[in-house]
């Protein structure tokens, strides 16, 4: 069986009902010319496309290989996007945000497909080793400007911030 657009919408929107995904996250369907949205295209050669609009016409293609990767690419996409609009309606402070944003992309994935939500948790691990959670980010740089507000100097200042505020 052929795959259409419409059936990849319709199996889109099922999995969009189950998150109440807002429709300013979800994708369009074949080539969009209605702005920077990323969409869903099936090419001559039958092969499921994912397309990311760039900020330069450099727009990121990515092939899935069947229907079920091709809506672990856009719930991973959308996902992702509810979660950073979830955060900026309620971020917590002196906590990185990724620690939020996260944890809360994993609880929508695993109400849609577990096998989804393990993969962006391997993902967000490998994140986290290469770039560690900071929750005293914020704290360290509002002491920082203190510091040197009081006339620190400022290799001074940023060992005493991070002294403070590991």
């Amino acid at each position: 069986m052929s795959l259409t657009l419409e059936y990849i919408k319709s199996c889109v929107d099922n999995l969009a009902s189950k998150i109440n995904a807002p429709n300013n996250v979800l994708p369009t369907y074949g080539k969009s010319y209605y702005g920077p949205t990323s969409y869903v295209d099936i090419d001559n050669k039958d092969r499921l496309i994912y397309v990311i609009p760039g900020d330069r016409g450099d727009d990121k293609h990515i092939e899935a290989v069947d229907l079920d990767h091709l809506l672990f690419i856009i719930f991973k996409s959308v996902t992702g996007s509810m979660a950073m609009n979830l955060y900026l309606k309620n971020p917590q402070p002196n906590v990185d945000n990724r620690r939020q944003r996260f944890k809360i992309q994993l609880e929508l994935l695993e109400k849609l497909n577990k096998d989804w939500k393990d993969m962006v948790e391997r993902d967000q691990k490998s994140i986290i080793m290469l770039s560690p959670f900071n929750d005293y980010e914020g704290k360290r740089e509002s002491y920082l400007r203190e510091l040197i507000g009081n006339g620190f100097l400022h290799d001074e200042a940023v060992k005493k911030a991070y002294e403070k505020y590991p």
